[in-house]
């Protein structure tokens, strides 16, 4: 049988889907390529392996099952699988009306190890700064101020880099005050800046005016073919490593996802709330946020203490 035509019933399904989730959800590209190479890889092993299947609501429990008996995916790696699958099946049952066998929905997702945060101190994250380099004097002081940002502001590196200067607000004095992020799904929280982040937006932004960078982009390249455009992810996380690396940082501190943590961290030890630290990182549910609730012993412990003797 010619596994052509089921294959490209299947992928052009989940282009469509691709699709409702950039229209309808808002989705982040991120999240959406994510969503498309689990379904696609799905698809592409069904054609191959299951010739009995010829569109979306042939796939069985027992399918799903066998492929991942076949790869054995790390549990973080399989829960990702069954939610992107699972994901694909609530759109063709709800948006297209298709009748879908249980698949994906009738196999549970393994229970994860709720591990700890990874964090730097805030000694460390200045050791970090100190070890940042670049190629040029203005490249440097780049990399120092999107790094300073990312651990003062508690943003991801994808809104810290999308950050447009139409989203800063200043205060009477010119200072910046607060930005206006696009979160996960396109959801929109207003940020207030920390002084660190202050300081450093304010000296990259009048170096960016002295290099007559005038762009819309925040954290964008000052000279070359690149002028203008935001800085790339993947820059920074190298500049990250490397500079981790020269303040002999352990490596597995040394991303910007971890600035993030060491962010909220440096918030809940100077006494914060969980909730006020869910607001500020973003984050949809709380439970998210209870990562660093191993953080309050003190807080917790001086709770207990206040409850009324009555023996």
């Amino acid at each position: 049988m010619n596994t052509i035509e089921p294959l490209s019933r299947l992928t052009d399904t989940v282009e469509r889907f691709a699709g409702y989730l950039k229209r309808e959800e808002g989705l982040s590209p991120a999240t959406i390529r994510q969503y498309r190479a689990d379904c696609t890889r799905l698809a592409a092993w069904l054609s191959a392996e299951r010739p009995r299947v010829q569109q979306w609501s042939d796939v069985r429990e027992q399918d799903i099952r066998r492929y991942l008996d076949q790869y054995d995916p790390q549990p973080a790696r399989g829960r990702r699988l069954l939610s992107s699958w699972r994901k694909l099946w609530l759109y063709l049952s709800d948006v297209e009306g298709v009748t879908m066998q249980r698949g994906p929905t009738a196999i549970k997702r393994k229970k994860l190890k709720r591990l700890q945060p990874k964090y730097l101190t805030p000694s460390e994250v200045s050791r970090l700064i100190n070890g940042v380099q670049g190629r040029t004097m203005e490249q440097e002081k780049r990399n120092r101020a999107v790094i300073g940002f990312l651990y003062g502001s508690g943003c991801r590196i994808s809104e810290v880099l999308s950050l447009q200067l139409d989203a800063v607000e200043f205060d009477g004095a010119g200072m910046p005050q607060k930005i206006r992020v696009l979160g996960k799904g396109d959801k929109e929280r207003t940020v207030f800046l920390s002084p660190t982040a202050q300081r450093v937006m304010q000296g990259w932004l009048k170096l960016k005016e002295q290099e007559g960078e005038d762009g819309p982009y925040l954290f964008s390249y000052l000279t070359g073919t690149k002028k203008g455009q935001p800085v790339q992810p993947l820059t920074i996380e190298r500049v990250v490593k490397a500079a981790g690396e020269k303040a002999r940082l352990p490596a597995d501190k040394c991303t910007p996802h971890k600035l993030r943590h060491s962010h909220a961290t440096a918030l809940i030890q100077a006494g914060r709330r969980l909730e006020e630290v869910q607001e500020i990182l973003g984050h949809e549910s709380i439970a998210t946020t209870r990562i660093y609730a191993h953080l309050e012993p003190e807080r917790l412990a001086a709770a207990a203490a206040s409850l009324p003797d009555v023996l």
